[in-house]
C-alpha cells in the first residue's frame, strides 16, 4: 500500500438520516398534487405508489438502477390507473417528481458531518458513491467531493462494481489507496473489501450486522469517531 488517498462515502443514512426526508418528501408531493391537481390527488397515495413501484420493480429489476425514473412512471402509472390519459398523467408525474426531488434533498446532517467532510477534504480526495438520487449541489455540499456517482450516472447500483471501479478512475488512484465509508453491510462494506476498496461500516442507525458476512474489521457509531481511525487505515 502507498497510502490513503481516496474516501468515498455513501449518502442516504451515511451523512443524513434518510427515512424521514422521504416521508416528508412524500408528503409534499402529495400536498402540491392536492393543491394544483385535485382529480389526481386521490391516486397518489404514498401506499398507491409503493405498491405500483413493487411491481415495476419485480417486472423490471433494471428500475433499481435509476430511482428517479422509478418514482416518476410509479406516478404516472398511478395516475392512468385512475383514468387520466398517458400524457396528461407522464405530465403531472413530471412536475410531482420536481416537487419531491427538491423536498428529498432537503436533509439533516448527522452531528459532526460536515465537520468531518470539511476536515478530510483538506487531506484527502473525497467522493460520493449512492445508489439514491440525492443532489449535492442542491444539498450544498458538493465543493467537498471530486466526484459524486450514482447507480444512475453509472447504470449500475451497488453492490456491482461498475460504482467503484469509475471511483477509482475519477480519482487516478489504486484500490489499496482508497476506502469506503458506508451504512449497508452488503452494498456499501462488503461492495467495498471484494471490490479492492479498505472499508469502515458508518452504523448510526444501529442495523445488527448479517450473520452470514464477515464482520467489519472497522466500524463507527458517530463520523466523529472517522478521522482518529483513519491513521489505522492509512499506512
Amino acid at each position: 500500500m502507498t497510502g490513503l488517498k481516496l474516501i468515498t462515502f455513501d449518502l442516504d443514512n451515511t451523512l443524513w438520516p434518510v427515512d424521514e426526508v422521504i416521508r416528508q418528501a412524500e408528503r409534499t408531493t402529495s400536498d402540491w398534487i392536492a393543491d394544483h391537481h385535485p382529480d389526481a390527488a386521490r391516486a397518489l397515495t404514498p401506499a398507491r405508489i409503493r405498491t405500483v413501484r413493487d411491481r415495476l420493480v419485480r417486472e423490471h429489476p433494471d428500475y433499481l438502477n435509476n430511482l428517479t425514473r422509478l418514482r416518476r412512471d410509479a406516478m404516472a402509472e398511478a395516475f392512468m390507473a385512475a383514468g387520466f390519459e398517458d400524457k396528461e398523467a407522464r405530465h403531472i408525474a413530471a412536475d410531482a417528481f420536481l416537487v419531491f426531488h427538491e423536498a428529498r434533498n432537503q436533509v439533516s446532517f448527522f452531528p459532526g458531518a460536515l465537520e468531518v467532510l470539511e476536515t478530510l477534504a483538506d487531506s484527502y480526495t473525497l467522493g460520493a458513491l449512492s445508489n439514491g438520487n440525492s443532489d449535492l449541489k442542491r444539498i450544498g455540499i458538493a465543493d467537498l467531493f471530486r466526484f459524486h456517482h450514482s447507480a444512475e450516472s453509472i447504470g449500475r447500483r451497488k453492490p456491482e462494481p461498475d460504482m467503484f471501479r469509475a471511483a477509482l478512475r475519477s480519482a487516478g488512484v489504486e484500490p489499496d489507496q482508497a476506502l469506503h465509508v458506508g451504512d449497508h453491510p452488503v452494498e456499501d462494506v462488503d461492495a467495498a473489501r471484494r471490490h479492492g476498496f479498505q472499508a469502515v461500516w458508518a452504523n448510526l442507525i444501529d442495523l445488527d450486522w448479517p450473520d452470514d458476512l464477515d464482520r467489519p474489521d472497522h466500524h463507527i457509531h458517530h463520523l466523529r469517531e472517522l478521522p482518529d481511525l483513519l491513521p489505522l487505515l492509512d499506512n
